[in-house]
C-alpha cells in the first residue's frame, strides 16, 4: 500500500491548488463605448471602432463592422438565410436593416461613425486603424461628388494622421496633380518604416479599365441603381445594385509617406491575380496587412485580388477576391512585385470557395486569412480562418478550425502579433442551428489561436477566475459579459473586442438586455507566447488546470494499485 498511498499523498498535495483562488487571464477594460470594435493602438493603449445606422450585416451573414462598399468578400454573395428571414431583412416595413441601408447609401446618407478615438462621421473622417499610438491614425472621408452622373456624398479618399498633426489626404492612381478625376481611395492601415518614412495601406481606384471609370455604368448602378426604378416590379432587384460596387476597379495600394506628411510614391502591383487589367469583370485588390519579416530582411503586404471566375450571366459580377501577398522594394523609388496567389487546401475561387482574403501578418513571417465555402456545408455556408507561412510557400495553408467541434463550424480571424498570437470569431459554443435556408445566423464568439501549433481557446473562457473554493468568478467591472469579436491585438497581446453586457449572470445565461460595448482585454502576462493562456483557462463548467491535472491523475493511482 505504500506506493499508491505516496501517490495519493501527491493528489492531496496537489488538491489544494485547484481550489485556490485564480485571476483572469484577461482584465476587461470597459470605458463605456458603445460600439463595435474594429481595432487597436501598437502599444495597446486605445481603441477605435464604429457604430453603424443599419444593420445590414445579418443579411449578408457577416460582421456589422464590415465595409460594404470595397471590400467584395462581405456582400457579393446573396442572402443565404430562408427566403422568409432574407425578406425580412430586406423589406421595407423593416426600418434600420439593409433596405433600409441601401436607400440610406442612394440618399447620399453617412451610414457609419466612429466610437473612441478621434475620428467622427464618415462625412467628418472615419477612423480605420491606429498606428504605434493612437496620435497616428488612418481612415476615409466622403466629400460630395459635383460633377457628372451620380453627384452627392459619393467619393471617398483616404487620409492619414500623424502625430495629431493636420490629416493628409492620400488620392488614387487616376488622379491628376489636381485630384481629378479621383473616385475613391481608404486606407486600412499604417507602419512606420523609420523615424524618417511611413508606409500607409489599403486600397483606390486604377483608372486603368476605362470601361470601369467614374459615371460608367458600373459605378452608376453601384451608387444611383438603377434608372428605371418606377417601371421595375421587383423592388429588391432595383435596389440590388449594390454588386457592382464599389463601381470601379480598384488596385492593392500602398502610400509610401515622408515623415511630414507628404507623398514620396503611389506604389501599386502591376497586374492582377488574374493577370487581366482590361476584364469586363469588376476587380478588385487591397492591401490588409503589411510587416517586415524575416529578421528585418523584406517588406511584405498581405490582402486581396481578383480571379474572374464566376459564372454570373452579368459578366461584370465574375469576379472573386483571392488571397495573395506582395513582396516590397523600398530602395530608390520603390516596387510592388508580383501578386502571389496564397495557396489553399480547397484551391482557388470558382470551386468549392467563393471568395478568399489575407488580413494580417507578423515578423515571424505567418500569414493569416478566411475562406468562404461557395456551397453549403453542414447546413452552413461558412467561413473558415486560415494560417500559412511564408518561410515555406510552396506549402498549402493550413486550416486549424474547420469543422471544429461540428460540419460546417464558421471561424474568422482578424489580427495577428508579432509573438504569433492570432484573435478572430467563431461559431459559438452549442451554436448549430441552419444557417442556409435558417431563421437567424448562428451567435459568434472570440477565439485566441497560437499560430505555429493551432492550439486555441475561447476568449470567453479567459476572463473568468476563480475564487478560493475553486468556484468560477466572470463577474468583471460589475456586469458579465461575452466576448464576441476580437479584431485586433497590439504587440504586448492587448485585445481589441466587441462584447455584449450584462447586468447579470441570468441576463447573459439568456442572452437579454445586452449592450454592445468596445472592450480592451489587457493579459496578466504581457508579451505571452505559445501555451501561456493554458495555464489560466476557466471552462464552461468552471475549474483550472491544476484542478483538471487532479482529475487526470487519479486513474493512474488505482491503475498503480491493481497493476500486480
Amino acid at each position: 500500500m505504500k506506493k499508491p498511498l505516496s501517490m495519493l499523498a501527491i493528489l492531496v498535495a496537489v488538491s489544494p491548488l485547484a481550489q485556490a483562488s485564480q485571476s483572469p487571464f484577461f482584465t476587461i477594460v470597459d470605458d463605456e463605448i458603445q460600439g463595435y470594435a474594429t481595432g487597436i493602438s501598437e502599444d495597446g493603449s486605445q481603441l477605435v471602432g464604429i457604430n453603424t445606422k443599419n444593420n445590414q450585416a445579418d443579411y449578408f451573414s457577416t460582421v456589422p463592422f464590415a465595409d460594404f462598399l470595397v471590400d467584395r468578400f462581405r456582400f457579393d454573395d446573396k442572402c443565404m438565410l430562408s427566403d422568409n428571414a432574407c425578406d425580412a431583412f430586406w423589406g421595407e416595413t423593416e426600418p434600420g436593416f439593409a433596405h433600409q441601408w441601401r436607400t440610406d447609401f442612394l440618399d447620399d446618407i453617412d451610414q457609419r461613425s466612429n466610437v473612441g478615438g478621434e475620428g467622427g462621421s464618415e462625412s467628418d473622417g472615419l477612423i480605420t486603424a491606429l498606428g504605434e499610438t493612437a496620435s497616428t491614425r488612418v481612415g476615409y472621408q466622403i466629400q460630395e461628388k459635383t460633377s457628372g452622373k451620380v453627384t452627392g456624398m459619393k467619393l471617398r479618399t483616404a487620409f492619414a494622421v500623424i502625430d495629431n498633426g493636420a490629416p493628409v489626404f492620400l488620392f488614387d492612381e487616376a488622379s491628376d496633380e489636381n485630384h481629378e478625376p479621383h473616385s475613391l481611395s481608404v486606407a486600412t492601415g499604417i507602419k512606420r518604416l523609420d523615424d524618417d518614412e511611413l508606409l500607409v495601406f489599403g486600397t483606390s481606384a486604377t483608372g486603368r479599365n476605362k470601361s470601369h471609370s467614374v459615371d460608367d455604368e458600373p459605378y452608376e448602378f453601384c451608387f444611383a441603381g438603377l434608372d428605371d426604378k418606377e417601371e421595375d416590379e421587383n423592388a429588391f432587384r432595383e435596389l440590388s445594385e449594390y454588386r457592382y460596387c464599389p463601381g470601379v476597379d480598384t488596385q492593392a495600394s500602398f502610400w509610401w509617406l515622408k515623415n511630414d506628411g507628404s507623398l514620396k510614391e503611389l506604389l501599386l502591383p502591376e497586374q492582377y491575380a488574374s493577370g487581366d487589367n482590361q476584364s469586363e469583370a469588376l476587380q478588385t485588390a487591397s492591401v490588409l496587412g503589411v510587416a517586415e519579416v524575416f529578421d528585418g530582411r523584406d517588406w511584405f503586404g498581405v490582402g486581396y485580388s481578383t480571379v474572374v471566375t464566376g459564372n454570373e450571366e452579368q459578366v461584370a459580377l465574375r469576379g472573386r477576391n483571392l488571397a495573395t501577398y506582395w513582396q516590397l522594394d523600398l530602395e530608390g523609388t520603390g516596387k510592388v512585385h508580383e501578386t502571389t496567389v496564397i495557396p489553399l487546401p480547397a484551391g482557388e475561387p470558382g470551386g468549392d470557395l467563393r471568395h478568399t482574403w489575407a488580413v494580417g501578418i507578423n515578423e515571424n513571417g505567418y500569414v493569416i486569412g478566411n475562406q468562404r465555402q461557395a456551397t453549403a456545408k453542414g447546413e452552413n455556408r461558412p467561413v473558415e480562418m486560415f494560417v500559412f507561412n511564408l518561410a515555406t510557400p510552396e506549402v498549402a495553408a493550413v486550416v486549424p478550425l474547420q469543422d471544429d467541434p461540428i460540419v460546417g463550424a464558421g471561424s474568422e480571424a482578424a489580427a495577428i502579433n508579432d509573438h504569433d498570437m492570432v484573435v478572430g470569431w467563431r461559431d459559438a459554443r452549442g451554436q448549430d442551428d441552419n444557417v442556409v435556408d435558417g431563421a437567424a445566423n448562428r451567435l459568434q464568439e472570440a477565439f485566441l489561436l497560437d499560430a505555429p501549433t493551432g492550439n486555441n481557446w475561447y476568449i470567453n473562457d479567459l476572463i473568468c477566475g476563480l475564487d478560493d473554493d475553486g468556484e468560477k468568478l466572470c463577474q468583471q467591472n460589475g456586469f458579465y459579459y461575452h466576448i464576441a469579436n476580437a479584431v485586433d491585438i497590439s504587440s504586448d497581446g492587448t485585445v481589441a473586442a466587441t462584447a455584449y453586457r450584462y447586468s447579470s449572470e441570468s441576463d447573459l445565461n439568456e442572452r437579454i438586455n445586452e449592450t454592445v460595448v468596445s472592450v480592451r482585454l489587457v493579459p496578466v502576462e504581457k508579451d505571452y507566447e505559445g501555451d501561456t493562456p493554458e495555464d489560466y483557462e476557466v471552462s464552461e463548467d468552471g475549474g483550472g488546470s491544476a484542478f483538471w491535472l487532479m482529475l487526470l491523475m487519479l486513474p493512474f493511482v488505482w491503475w498503480r494499485r491493481y497493476q500486480r
